[in-house]
């Protein structure tokens, strides 16, 4: 099933809908992005809402799954979808509705809306599983933020600041072909490193420091999301004993993503490793996320995250070690489940390398 078929088998009979007024879930459901507007998905058919300013390119660029209505008052063509329909009650999305959008659409809309449904949690179940078209993009994205960080390599070297680095680094994602980054890039270097989300500044690199860059961009709506560590000129000793634990317990994250296993389990065989060296401590986050239209999805990798594993979900692997005040190690891959097996997204060595 697709992705509007699947909600539909979740609406519990032809007289109930459901309502998508997020932007980022309408993208979802309809392949098309728009400011203002919505979908309503019945039981048999979905409809993208949207106004004049959309409409042509709309009815050019989204999904034949819909139907494009073009609207002069939104909520009179959804009433009229609902009369004509004989709906009853809408289910919202308990997650991205205000108080003031939803006393709004009390006050507007002639069917029963319902709080409680359980929508949000359902969409968050739908879109974990990537259809083959969505890890495509997530590819490209990731292509193109290693061909922009791979150019970008060949200026890091003592002098350079922070701050030029993710300026040139967001240009060069620009210029290869990223709508734009996936959030704001994290190019930090020396101590800076022990900071999980630094801020790239004016801090300049010198010999012997580690350089992080925490990076992605975004292809048709989907995010990359990468990290490498690097060392400019050498690295001490204790610099190559931390890479060393943090690229062995990101292998052993990765031997755990396949279908069956639960997100915990990933999470697990990193930490645990990690604490076996006596750098538990130091590894506050979890290990990984999911990724796709959002930078942070779900799965969460954690602990106590129970969620199991399925074929196509996408989602990071990314532990670290932060020693305040020193430096930090991270490594970040996005991996695919693929049955009893996941293979990684980035073609980027994950080895130590010194610039």
């Amino acid at each position: 099933m697709n992705s509007i078929e699947k909600l539909q088998a979740f609406l519990p009979d032809p007289a109930t809908a459901a309502l998508i007024t997020s932007e980022v879930n309408a993208r979802y459901f309809t392949a098309f992005s728009y400011t203002d507007g919505a979908v309503l998905i019945t039981k048999d058919a979905a409809y993208l809402l949207c106004d004049f300013r959309y409409i042509e390119a709309a009815e050019k660029h989204a999904s034949s799954a819909v139907s494009v209505i073009q609207f002069k008052k939104l909520d009179e063509t959804i009433n009229d979808i609902i009369l004509r329909k004989n709906i009853k009650s809408i289910m919202i999305e308990e997650e991205s509705v205000t108080i003031a959008k939803l006393s709004s659409l009390k006050q507007k809309l002639c069917a029963e809306l319902l709080t409680d449904s359980g929508l949000s949690e359902k969409i968050r179940s739908i879109r974990m599983i990537k259809s083959s078209a969505e890890i495509a993009d997530i590819t490209r994205a990731q292509r193109i933020t290693e061909r922009a960080l791979t150019e970008l390599l060949n200026h890091v070297r003592p002098g350079v600041t922070e701050r030029e680095l993710s300026v040139e680094l967001e240009h060069l994602i620009h210029v290869y072909g990223g709508e734009r980054i996936a959030f704001e890039l994290i190019t930090i270097a020396g101590a800076n490193t022990s900071l999980p989300h630094g801020v790239p500044g004016d801090y300049a690199i010198h010999e012997g420091d580690f350089v992080t860059f925490d990076i992605g961009s975004v292809y048709n709506g989907c995010h990359s999301d990468m990290t490498r560590t690097y060392a400019v000129g050498h690295a001490t000793d204790q610099m190559r004993e931390i890479y060393d634990i943090v690229y062995l317990a990101h292998r052993k994250a990765a031997e755990k993503i396949v279908a069956g296993n639960t997100t915990a389990d990933v999470d697990i065989a990193a930490r645990a490793y990690i604490e076996s060296k006596g750098f538990g401590e130091y590894f506050g986050h979890s290990t990984g996320h999911g990724v796709g239209l959002e930078i942070h999805e779900d799965p969460r990798v954690y602990k106590t995250d129970t969620t199991v594993l399925q074929d196509g979900m996408v989602i990071t692997d990314e532990p670290g070690i932060y020693l305040p005040g020193r430096f930090g190690v991270r490594i970040e891959d996005m991996y695919v489940v693929s049955g009893a097996d996941s293979y990684s997204l980035a073609e980027l060595p994950k080895e130590l390398l010194i610039l």
